[in-house]
């Protein structure tokens, strides 16, 4: 019996009666007292997600389709942080946060196994600012601080980790994390910009000042599980910085695999980390430091991410971490993948500008050349047609993926991607559709979501039998276009080079008969109705209201 479902909280055991070959109901009911329902659920964005006995509140929560936010599983990372709002999540799913947090209500659902009628949110995090004191700030080159702070109270961390640095006009910057909490101080590495509002205000700062900042978080970190796997990590800049710090943390813990760590620059000046990676075992670690404009060491001028994977053909049991530049980044990725890495062992910390990614997505398009023996492999189209009836199939039953596809059909969606893979292998002409930045404008897309689809697919070509140099190359060719897809918030479309928001709403003069959205009633040619910009949905004069809340 699941006592989850019945929502009896006594075991199979005190359920079952000891007359042989006969069970009867628990107890509690035959006594005559009303079955209460099991108070272990979690309410978020208004659904109510079942626990089961001895499950994760995150599993469960997963396991249902709830919208939420994950990496690590282990209370580390903090990316599925919720606040209860009421109930109490349980002295598990708050042990590992510092005393703020818990007074604000925030849990960790990864933790949580024990909750009592919880009704939960997305953490405000505005509220958790904390302070600490500038201990240390010394020039590793002529443009990069490292400031040591010692944080006011008692936390945890992790090199990788993040945290929000908040200048006094309250301008928020993210920096990660090169100290380990055994180093007692948090210590950033910062490239200081004469007119940026954080870095330069970083510039300013005197030992003794206070600052305010929140977190850390982040799931950018060693784990004991990689402990026998090599790493690959490449990072520019500052990046470089925090992956030594990693490094440092990954040998404290006591790997065993070989690690590899790539330091890369535009310039020699740019290269400030010799003395911090000066005590690494040589028999442990290699490093190289490589400048992308000039020779350094008798190392000639290289891309760090192009030289590493030359060097470095084979990735699929490596872990890589990538630190730094984006552009960088988004290569190293694609390289990662053609090197037949697997994406869960791929692990990025992106430092964004300030601002919105522009798309260069008719270059990366240019780039691609057509593949015929690609296109052997996938039957001349017969195959591919095979796989994206089997994945979409799947895809429009997920939870998780599904509602992305609301508003078209299966087989379009079949239709749409079969002739854009087959103008990319073939070379074909045959694509007219919008391009990946277009098509998915309007999406919330996280990388961890992004992988989650990745896997899925892949999943299921294999069941074709599509050998792994084929899947590699696909999955590049996936890989280029994570930018044009993942984002925090919906973007506009991009019309004439020009980036154009379509949401909201605007009332238009109907030229045929159509039906609306709202009430499925006739829509008359020439009558005016309220259309959604983005969407496209309708809706007659009589439901506008309805309509405008149903379709935002």
């Amino acid at each position: 019996m699941d006592t989850w479902q019945t929502g009896c909280r006594h075991s199979s055991a005190e359920i079952e009666t000891q007359t042989p070959g006969k069970k009867q109901r628990c107890p509690i009911v035959n006594a005559g007292i009303k079955l209460m329902a099991s108070t272990n659920w979690i309410e978020f964005e208004g659904r109510k997600f079942g626990i089961r006995p001895g499950e994760k509140a995150l599993d469960a929560m997963l396991r249902q389709g709830a919208p939420i936010s994950f990496s690590c599983r282990q209370g580390a990372c903090r990316a599925c942080m919720l606040q209860a709002v009421s109930g109490d999540p349980g002295i598990a799913a708050v042990q590992t946060l510092p005393p703020d947090y818990r007074e604000r209500g925030f849990f960790l659902p990864c933790m949580a196994t024990d909750v009592d009628s919880v009704v939960a949110q997305r953490p405000d995090l505005s509220q958790c600012v904390q302070e600490a004191t500038v201990a240390g700030k010394t020039y590793a080159a002529p443009d990069i601080v490292v400031l040591q702070l010692e944080p006011a109270t008692e936390i945890e961390w992790q090199p990788g980790q993040v945290i929000n640095l908040m200048n006094d006009n309250d301008d928020v910057r993210s920096y990660s994390l090169v100290s380990g909490k055994e180093d007692y101080y948090l210590e950033l590495h910062v490239r200081i910009y004469p007119d940026g509002a954080v870095s330069g205000w970083v510039g300013g700062l005197s030992v003794g000042d206070t600052v305010r900042f929140q977190g850390p978080s982040g799931d950018f970190v060693y784990r004991e599980e990689m402990a026998d796997s090599p790493l690959l990590l490449i990072g520019t800049g500052t990046g470089g910085g925090v992956l030594t710090g990693l490094v440092r943390h990954a040998l404290a813990k006591g790997h065993r695999g070989p690690v590899h760590l790539y330091l890369g620059g535009r310039t020699a000046e740019d290269l400030y980390l010799s003395g911090h990676v000066a005590d690494f075992p040589a028999d442990r670690v290699s490093v190289m430091q490589i400048a992308s404009r000039e020779a350094v060491g008798g190392q000639p001028a290289a891309r760090v991410a192009e030289l590493a994977f030359d060097r470095h053909p084979d990735v699929t049991q490596t872990h890589v971490f990538l630190c730094g530049n984006p552009d960088m980044i988004e290569n190293a990725r694609i390289r990662a993948m053609r090197n037949g890495a697997d994406l869960g062992r791929v692990h990025a910390d992106s430092f964004d500008p300030p601002g919105l990614y522009q798309t260069n997505e008719n270059e990366k398009l240019a780039s691609i050349k057509p593949d015929p023996e690609m296109w052997e492999a996938l039957g001349e189209g017969r195959i591919l047609s095979e796989i994206l009836t089997e994945f979409y199939t799947a895809l429009f039953e997920d939870p998780r993926l599904a509602p992305f596809f609301q508003r078209t059909t299966r087989q379009r969606a079949i239709d749409k991607q079969f002739s854009f893979l087959q103008d990319l292998f073939s070379g074909t002409k045959m694509f007219f559709g919008e391009k990946p930045f277009n098509s998915h404008h309007w999406m919330v897309i996280s990388d961890e979501l992004f992988d989650y689809r990745e896997r899925m697919f892949f999943d299921v070509v294999r069941k074709y039998g599509i050998e792994e140099r084929f899947i590699h190359r696909w999955a590049a060719i996936h890989e280029m276009f994570r930018r044009e897809i993942v984002k925090s918030a919906p973007r506009g479309i991009l019309h004439e080079g020009k980036e154009v928001n379509l949401e909201g709403y605007s009332h238009e003069k109907m030229d045929v008969g159509s039906v609306c959205d709202g009430c499925h009633g006739e829509i008359f040619p020439g009558e005016t109705v309220l259309m959604h910009t983005r969407t496209g949905e309708i809706f007659c004069s009589a439901c506008e209201g309805q309509g405008a809340a149903h379709a935002a």
